[in-house]
């Protein structure tokens, strides 16, 4: 049986550089049990993507101002390293939830 994918967004101040991190973590960590398509970007155009469709959930280090209906998962401890398990524990539940109901 192939594979579901999930399409998480990688939010950053910039961008860039963070969003980048987390592409690679999210790969490590859901890899196994999905083909991740990860999008990186800023803050501001979360809410135009999501509303688009075929985003899963939102994996961040900025602040979300906007209201998105799709998980949004606070990222910092996957830079950090402080609370990164449970960090981890949360994506993956929600990864769960999420191919459970493709």
């Amino acid at each position: 049986m192939a594979k579901k994918s999930l399409t998480v967004l990688a939010v950053c101040g910039s961008g860039v550089v963070s969003s980048s991190m987390i592409e690679q973590k999210l790969t490590d960590i859901l890899g196994s049990v999905a083909n991740v398509k990860v999008i990186g970007l800023l803050p501001t155009s979360v809410k135009t993507y999501v509303e688009r469709g075929d985003i899963d959930f939102v994996v961040t280090t900025s602040p979300i101002v906007d209201k998105i209906d799709v998980p949004v998962v606070k990222g910092v401890a996957l830079l950090t390293g402080f609370g990164e398990d449970e960090c981890i524990a949360e994506i993956k539940q929600v990864a769960e939830e999420i191919l459970a109901n493709k």
